[in-house]
């Protein structure tokens, strides 16, 4: 269970971060300090922008599915499945205002100024005050979106497609749509508004007069999110195992893969590099930005570790291995690298060493040892040695480093 972070325009993850629970639902603050995850079983969570500083917020009792911060970036309210939309104070992780509905589930939730907020609940969107909860007006809607500058708020009831004037909820356009909608969103201009329908096909409005722009092509199994980047350049859509980005204003297909290739099949490869400190993943073929520097070309799929830099190359001192979950290692800090002191274990995906220091064995996978397949030996195909066909290291072919051929 994992938050993870990509960057829109190029498909590098950048960042991954283990959750308690399994996340439905994420949400930045307007001034872009701070993230909030729901999740299941009632956690709730306050995170820096970086992921660190993660301070739990206890009081929900089901699945927090909705967040979202007021404009000034002081407040959270979530919604949750315990029938509850709960405020929260940013600043010390406390809690404000609690809200209870006793017949309908809160589902989806955006905060607007002037004290207000909106949450769907049962087939109906609500608009209350922060203070009491009290309803101010009611209209059809399962799920919600406001547009960014506040000023329209788009409903969905399965069965149309509406967009009102807001605060004053004047109806100014509604289209039939009677399909599952799971989520909508507008683009940073307001100009644009995408709609997510389950299973099928997502579609793309333009705003205020809801004229279709266009089909985005075949979704990949269930879709449940969509969201648009506050410039208003792309438009993204997360469906079964895959997200596909679009580019706006015609929603043409953006060829871009958003993956981890840690959590890919093992026939996936890719490639690491740093810049400015950080380290980013991209698929083997993908470009690496200009000042970047490439530190391993040879990142597996199915990694043990998480955030496994390439185990086993020649530039890796450690693998990297902050959150190790395949490794059955108690001291194990790296994970099948060449100068890894810490692979003592019988059971250990690409460890397979007992009693090791160095991950020198005979018959282990990925640990570095004398005709060993994936090690990291002289005359070791898929190794970190010289001479050696695969691999990563000075004089070697078909590596990727400094002195190497190919």
């Amino acid at each position: 269970m994992f938050v993870k972070f990509w960057v829109v325009s190029s498909g590098a993850l950048f960042r991954t971060v283990s959750t308690s629970q399994v996340p439905y639902a994420l949400a930045v603050s307007p001034d872009g300090n701070w993230i909030a995850v729901g999740m299941a079983q009632g956690d709730l969570e306050l995170w820096a922008a970086d992921g660190s500083n993660q301070r739990a917020l206890a009081g929900h009792s089901d699945t927090v599915g909705a967040v979202a911060f007021t404009p000034n970036s002081q407040r959270l309210v979530s919604a949750s499945l315990d029938f509850t939309t709960k405020v929260w104070s940013v600043a010390d992780a406390t809690l404000l205002q609690s809200f209870t509905d006793t017949t309908d589930v809160m589902s989806q939730v955006a905060v607007p100024a002037q004290g207000r907020f909106l949450v769907s609940a049962g087939t109906q969107t609500h608009l209350r005050l922060l203070s009491d909860g009290s309803t101010l007006a009611t209209r059809p809607g399962t799920v919600l979106a406001l547009s960014p500058d506040g000023g329209l708020l788009a409903t969905h009831d399965q069965e149309n497609l509406y967009l009102s004037a807001f605060p004053s909820l004047d109806l100014i356009a509604s289209v039939p749509d009677s399909m599952t909608a799971t989520a909508l969103a507008f683009s940073g201009d307001g100009r644009f508004l995408a709609v997510s329908l389950g299973s099928a096909s997502p579609r793309l409005y333009s705003a205020p007069a809801l004229k279709l722009v266009s089909g985005l092509g075949p979704s990949d199994g269930l879709s449940l999110s969509v969201g648009m980047d506050s410039l208003g350049h792309y438009l993204a859509v997360a469906s079964g195992k895959n997200i596909q980005l679009y580019s706006l204003p015609q929603g043409t297909p953006v060829p871009v893969c958003f993956m981890d290739v840690a959590a890919s099949s093992p026939a996936a490869s890719g490639i690491q590099y740093t810049r400015k400190g950080v380290n980013y993943t991209v698929p083997c073929g993908a470009p690496i930005p200009a000042g970047a520097v490439c530190t391993c070309n040879c990142v597996p799929g199915f990694c043990p570790c998480v955030q496994d830099t390439g185990c086993g190359c020649v530039s890796d001192t450690g693998c990297d291995c902050v959150s190790d979950s395949g490794c059955s290692c108690v001291s194990d800090t790296g994970c099948g690298c060449v100068s890894d002191t810490g692979c003592g274990c019988v059971s250990d995906t690409g460890c397979d060493c007992v009693s090791d220091p160095g991950c020198d064995c005979v018959s282990d996978y990925g640990c570095g040892c004398v005709s060993d397949t994936g090690c990291g030996c002289v005359s070791d195909s898929g190794c970190g040695c010289d001479g050696d066909t695969g691999c990563g290291c000075d004089g070697d072919t078909g590596c990727g480093c400094d002195g190497d051929t190919g």
